[in-house]
Order: structure tokens, then C-alpha cells, then sequence
């Protein structure tokens, strides 16, 4: 059985030759209750088995706080943190940060065809990851809405698209949240992959954003999932989160969701 093709390497994806990386990778993945959810996501994802099998899958032991896959790490600090983690700012900004791949060269190539290129099956497979990753880590959060690290309007232009905002109506329409566009980027920041340095990043995205959803009606209390394709060093994230909770309030709790971390 031929179920259309992978979009990692255009091979046909032999849906019986598939199946078993399927329940194989879905039990890792998941536990009991979300099992059968993560499956049917696995079924129907645009790879092949063998790209399946291949993904760079963060593992089960991550820093609490930003999702880093311990695996990387020489020593972790306390309260489960990463050492950045436990030796950086307070983040009651951010409560949490959660990936499902790490950013390996294979996956880079491949983001970079979609954040320039817009290819929309690549929007509905980054989606789909991005949905597994609520599954996995997410599950019972019941999030107010999903929102978006925006573009600056010259990059919007220069692009034609956000990509974020494709994966955005794509997980919205998986797993039942609104979206809702909270944030204007006033700040045309250097690439992060410009910048040299954790310091450099941070000072880059200082003021970075405004609030834009004066039409939008959010309660001060809100649960936000907030987008975004990776996760560096979370300058990007945090600077997002902060414009947002100084709008709502001490008793908004912002979440991040990254494909890559």
C-alpha cells in the first residue's frame, strides 16, 4: 500500500513498511492515554518509514525549563535544571519551553527550504510535529489560545509570509485552540545566527515587541502557547512573553512550543 510522498527525501511511502516505526515510535512518545492520539498523528504524517525512524527526537530526560535534551549535557543543576537554565535570569517569564527535535544539520536544510519557500505539505508536517509535541508534554494544559512570534513588516515583506503563522492555523486546527496574532515587531533584529553570544541576543531583542491585540478579548488569567519554529537561547521567546504579561497581568502564564530546540 503507496500513500502518497515522504517530504524529506520524495521517496513513496510504503504505508505497510511504515507501520511499524509507527507503533514504535508512538510508545516512545507517549504514554497510555495518549497513545492511540500521537499514532493516528504518526500514521498520517508525510514520511517514509526509514525518515520516520531517522528524526532527532529530544529524549526523556530534559531540563525542566527550556526542554534541552539532557543527553547533550556534561551536568545538570538543581530543581532539574540545564546549567543556563539554573544559572540565567529568573524566567517566571517563560514558564516552560518544549521541543520535540533537536537541530541537527539534516533538520536545518529542510526548515530553510520552508521559512523561504512556503512549501505548504511542509506546513502541514511541521504542524502536525508541533501537535505531537502538545500530546507529549502539553496535553493537559488547556491553553487559552496559541500565538505567534511575528515577523518585523520589512522581513514580512522581503518573505511574503510568516511561517509561523502557517504552523499556527495548523496546530490550531489539531488540537482545537484558537489562534490568536497578540504581538507587532517594532525592532528589525539582526539574524540570532548573526549575533555572537547569549548576551548579544538578549540586548537584541530588548523591547523588541508591542502588544497588537487591543480587538483580541484575552482574560488576565490566560494559559498562552506561544510559537515559534526553534529555540537558541529563548531571547526571541522571553522577549515575547514579557510584552504579553506586562500587558495581562502577573496572572497570565505564558508557554512556548518550539519544533526545534
Amino acid at each position: 500500500m503507496i500513500s502518497g510522498m515522504c517530504v524529506r527525501c520524495g521517496g513513496r511511502i510504503a504505508a505497510l513498511q511504515k507501520e511499524s516505526v509507527v507503533r514504535e515510535k508512538a510508545r516512545q512518545l507517549s504514554d497510555q492515554a495518549s497513545y492511540p492520539v500521537i499514532y493516528r498523528m504518526l500514521k498520517g504524517i508525510v514520511l517514509c518509514g526509514v525518515c520516520l525512524d531517522a528524526l532527532s527526537l529530544i529524549g526523556d530526560d530534559i531540563c525542566q525549563r527550556c526542554g534541552r535534551d539532557r543527553d547533550l549535557l556534561a551536568s545538570i543543576g538543581n530543581e532539574g535544571l540545564c546549567r543556563d537554565c539554573f544559572h540565567g535570569e529568573d524566567d517566571q517569564i517563560l514558564v516552560a519551553n518544549r521541543s520535540l527535535l533537536r537541530y541537527e544539520k539534516g533538520e536545518k536544510d529542510l526548515l530553510g527550504l520552508f521559512k523561504y519557500r512556503g512549501d505548504e505539505r511542509l506546513a502541514l508536517y511541521y504542524g502536525t510535529l508541533l501537535a505531537i509535541t502538545v500530546q507529549r508534554y502539553y496535553r493537559s494544559m488547556g491553553f487559552t489560545c496559541i500565538t505567534m512570534v511575528p515577523l518585523h513588516p520589512q522581513r514580512l515583506r522581503e518573505r511574503g509570509f510568516n511561517q509561523v503563522d502557517l504552523l499556527a492555523r495548523h496546530l490550531g486546527a489539531a488540537i482545537k485552540i484558537p489562534v490568536k496574532p497578540l504581538l507587532l515587531r517594532t525592532k528589525d533584529t539582526p539574524k540570532l545566527s548573526k549575533q555572537k553570544g547569549r548576551a548579544a541576543r538578549h540586548e537584541s531583542m530588548r523591547e523588541a515587541f508591542v502588544w497588537d491585540g487591543q480587538d483580541v478579548p484575552v482574560p488576565s488569567a490566560a494559559k498562552i502557547l506561544l510559537l515559534d519554529d526553534i529555540y537558541t537561547t529563548g531571547s526571541t521567546l522571553r522577549s515575547c512573553a514579557k510584552t504579553i504579561r506586562e500587558h495581562l497581568g502577573p496572572s497570565c502564564e505564558v508557554y512556548s512550543l518550539t519544533i526545534y530546540r
